[in-house]
């Protein structure tokens, strides 16, 4: 046993992991601990409206997203490095839907304005805040190089680059919080840009889009791209939770939830990161029809994380009631909501693993249903804490 542990620790996959792992364990305990700044500056409700415009405007992006990032990822690790004028046309031709759809996004989204803050936020007066969450939605648009990088399968970089966009949101977001609310979203905002602007670097010295080799790239967006697109939605609901609940429930239950629910999100970082290794190679080995090996590849990922998994449960059973009555006792009321989304997210990790290597192999419908699956789930334990 102790020598397949250590043949475990020691292959490429875990290798490559440790690198995100870090980059997303640093860039998220910068961003928890920033959480905890804003929401002791803000109060519960204030906090809850902070939470419901970031989760909002996270969420949008996805309905005019079109499945191009995840599709740049899979197609580029299936061209490889040898096919560099297919791949520009390919980036070329995303790249253009891409900026179309986000300029008629951003202008809806500025004639809706006030329309949506009455509905969310119900109150008028703080439609000026949805400005500042428009900013947030537009320049997402830049995350599309971090899944080019991670088409090319330059693990440091994409690290990197996820530590900036994330440490740089928490960090430029804290440092505006004086403030108020409407200055800690444009920080927020910022993360994306900074995070990818190494990424926009390696974009241009390993893509050259007027030195192209057309072909079918029509046919790849409606077979995969559409219908991961839609799959990606259903995805987003996760994202989607607090604005869902804003809709149902006064904005002082929604910072108690708010505050529980980044324990959940700081729980998928694991997953996730082992994921974003999993998807690009699966799909990799997908092309060239080597399926025992991707199965393999899966086996060795979900082996990792079971040991994460039964110490991360044994850790919030013994410690989360001390914890809350010595730092987090503004929030106290969210001591039951954090343990319970703390072991849901843990069990749900084995399925975000699963369902990345679903999508590696191509296998759309089954990778919705797995995340519809959860989605549901989540949304209804949600809806039964909220109601306690």
């Amino acid at each position: 046993m102790k020598k397949r542990l250590m043949s475990m620790l020691k292959s490429d996959l875990a290798k490559s992991g440790s690198i995100i792992l870090l980059a997303n364990f640093s860039s998220n305990l910068i961003l928890f601990f920033a959480n905890l700044v804003i929401a002791n500056q803000l109060g519960v409700i204030n906090f809850g409206i902070f939470k419901i415009i970031i989760y909002l405007f996270s969420f949008l992006p996805l309905l005019i997203e079109l499945g191009i990032n995840v599709s740049l990822t899979k197609y580029i690790s299936e061209l490889g490095s040898k096919n560099r004028k297919k791949i520009s046309y390919l980036v070329n031709w995303f790249l253009k839907l891409k900026i179309f759809s986000y300029l008629v996004f951003i202008l809806i989204l500025f004639l809706l304005g006030e329309q949506i803050s009455i509905v969310f936020l119900k109150d008028a007066s703080l439609s000026y805040l949805i400005a500042a969450g428009i900013l947030l939605s537009g320049l997402t648009f830049f995350v599309v190089f971090q899944f080019v990088v991670l088409g090319f399968q330059k693990f440091k970089l994409y690290a990197l680059s996820q530590f900036l966009n994330i440490s740089g949101s928490a960090i430029i977001g804290v440092l505006l919080s004086p403030f108020g609310i409407f200055y800690i979203i444009l920080g927020w905002s910022l993360g994306p840009l900074i995070g990818n602007l190494i990424n926009m670097r390696f974009f241009f010295s390993k893509v050259v889009l007027k030195r192209t080799k057309s072909f079918d790239v029509k046919s790849k967006f409606l077979k995969f791209s559409i219908p991961v697109y839609l799959t990606n939605i259903i995805t987003g609901l996760s994202t989607a939770i607090v604005p869902l609940l804003s809709l149902f429930f006064s904005q002082n239950k929604i910072g108690y939830f708010s505050f529980a629910f980044i324990f959940y999100s700081a729980t998928l970082l694991i997953p996730l990161s082992l994921s974003m290794i999993v998807f690009p190679k699966v799909s990799e080995l997908d092309g060239l029809k080597r399926y025992k090996d991707a199965k393999n590849i899966l086996m060795k990922a979900f082996k990792l994380y079971a040991i994460v998994t039964i110490v991360g449960t044994i850790v919030v059973l013994l410690i989360s009631d001390l914890l809350f009555v010595t730092f987090f006792s503004t929030y106290i009321k969210s001591l039951f909501m954090f343990k319970v989304l703390t072991i849901i997210g843990l069990i749900f990790g084995f399925n975000t693993i699963y369902v990345y290597y679903l999508q590696g192999l191509g296998k759309v419908k089954r990778f919705a249903l797995f995340v519809l699956i959860q989605n549901i789930l989540l949304i209804a334990i949600s809806f039964v804490l909220m109601s306690l």
